[in-house]
């Protein structure tokens, strides 16, 4: 599954790239529900970031950019 945001971010050529929160949700969903939704749990963040790490991925929520107060978008920035 994680494959797919791997090939995601590849296919986006950027090196600074925000998906939506439900979408990493569901590459990397931890065991709690999430609060306002039904359709996706919480992220798992330590796997996320062991993730990210491995892959030369800096992650940050987008507060400024949510809809909700519990699902930021994240942001992918690229380490060199």
């Amino acid at each position: 599954m994680d494959e797919i945001l791997k090939n995601a971010l590849e296919e986006h050529g950027g090196t600074d790239v925000v998906i939506p929160y439900s979408q990493v949700a569901q590459v990397f969903p931890s065991d709690t529900p999430h609060p306002d939704s039904f359709e996706y749990k919480v992220i798992d963040e330590d796997r996320l970031l062991s993730w990210a790490r491995e892959n030369s991925w800096k992650v940050e929520k987008v507060p400024a950019q949510a809809v909700s107060k519990n699902s930021p978008p994240i942001r992918f920035i690229l380490i060199k």
